[in-house]
């Protein structure tokens, strides 16, 4: 019979703790956190990025005229789908007077001459400091003013920091510019080179003109009935295209970094260059936003290219360096919990670039802290213990160990 009322008693008092516990939503019960696993917070590099599905697409198509004033098709050298490099025959025309295209040509010449001479002294002027300063200055985003900081060593570094970024800026700014000049001298004289050849050839044969390709690409069409254009071509300069939705479109800006993968090949590094600002599908649907990214590619990799390639594009939304992340399950409510002076408590903390591995702290929270693997809501701001790992005590002061008030209580919190 006592064993039976012991027995009761036992299991409601274990009841009404339960109870008690259970309904203690003030907290006001102590509790003893058993912590089995502890993680170092460490500095790491993070990124955010948005995967969406594109395709290669030639980037731009290239119409090549002929006026009917100026005379009709007499040969056409290539066929629809034909690949064709820069400067390659097209066709050959019948030149309706003779006098009149020569003139024209000449003058093309000439107008050519002058364009790439300018651009030749706009390349050496883009060469030198004062220039470039003058330049890009309105183009480089740089803050009115520094905030003053107590400690003089800070607002000297924030200087220096700025001047160094701005530099860096002004340096890209520059380069941009450069390899733009050097494309347009690049088109300037292949212009000048196939007007030079036409008049030649209208020379030597008296009322002929065969016209070249002024890009390298593939015959997309051909329309010899008069109408404008006689060929259009497609370049063989590729770009990445694709759509995003309105939630994506929201998050994307010019100039973002992407990386597009193949499945069996290389990776594309560029960036974004065009973004809609108008939807291309109706309102009865969802609002789709077309982008177009360029990218750099080694010889041997735009040799395995070719449009109408698919691929997953990564662009890249934020980017944090070497910053303190954790696991984004481990932070609840823009709080984690960490370890400090035997005991756990919250930390407000503040999210910067994060996705589905890691979540990069920005303040809150530094490189070094110990916090628990497994977050949760259900840990009290009270003491804590941890296993019993005896390979992992430094036996060598195990007698000042015994005899702390640490030791002791753990022991009996075990």
């Amino acid at each position: 019979m006592m064993k039976k009322l012991i027995l009761t008693l036992g299991i409601v008092l274990v009841l009404v703790n339960i109870a008690i516990l259970f309904l203690d939503d003030d907290g006001r019960v102590g509790r003893t956190n058993f912590i089995h696993k502890w993680e170092q917070v460490t500095a790491q590099d993070v990124k955010e990025t948005l995967t969406v599905p594109s395709v290669l697409n030639s980037a731009h198509e290239v119409p090549v005229y002929l006026e009917s004033e100026s005379g009709s098709v007499s040969e056409m050298l290539v066929e629809p789908g034909d690949t064709v490099e820069e400067g390659a025959d097209l066709f050959t025309y019948q030149v309706a007077d003779y006098a009149k295209t020569y003139r024209e040509l000449t003058a093309t010449i000439n107008l050519l001459d002058e364009q790439v001479l300018a651009v030749e002294q706009a390349i050496s002027e883009a060469g030198e400091s004062d220039f470039a300063a003058a330049a890009f200055a309105e183009d480089i985003n740089v803050p009115e003013t520094i905030d003053e900081s107590e400690n003089e060593e800070d607002t000297v570094a924030a200087t220096e920091a700025l001047q160094q970024a701005t530099e860096e800026q002004t340096t890209q700014l520059q380069e941009q510019y450069r390899i733009s000049l050097e494309k347009e001298l690049a088109e300037k004289n292949a212009e000048l080179t196939a007007a030079e050849e036409q008049l030649a050839g209208l020379e030597e044969t008296g009322e002929y003109v065969t016209v070249s390709s002024p890009a390298a690409g593939t015959v997309k069409s051909i329309d010899e009935a008069g109408k404008k254009p006689v060929i259009t071509l497609q370049s063989s300069e590729l770009v990445i295209t694709g759509e995003l939705t309105e939630a994506e479109r929201k998050q994307v800006q010019n100039a973002m970094t992407i990386e597009a993968k193949l499945d069996d090949g290389p990776a594309l590094e560029g960036e974004i260059t065009e973004l809609a600002e108008q939807p291309a599908t109706s309102a009865e649907k969802e609002s789709m936003y077309k982008f177009e990214a360029s990218y750099l590619a080694e010889y041997e990799q735009a040799d395995k290219l070719l449009a109408g390639y698919h691929l997953d594009t990564d662009i890249l939304l934020a980017y944090a360096s070497q910053a303190p992340a954790v696991k984004p399950a481990q932070v609840k409510n823009n709080q984690v919990w960490k370890m400090a002076n035997g005991q756990l408590f919250t930390t407000k903390v503040d999210i910067g670039a994060q996705n589905d591995k890691q979540a990069a702290i920005t303040s809150g929270l530094e490189a070094g802290a110990f916090i628990p693997a497994n977050q949760g809501d259900y840990y009290q701001n009270e003491p804590f213990v941890t296993p019993w790992r005896a390979q992992q005590m430094n036996w060598s002061t195990w007698s000042d160990s015994f005899t702390s008030y640490e030791f002791l209580l753990g022991l009996l919190d075990h």
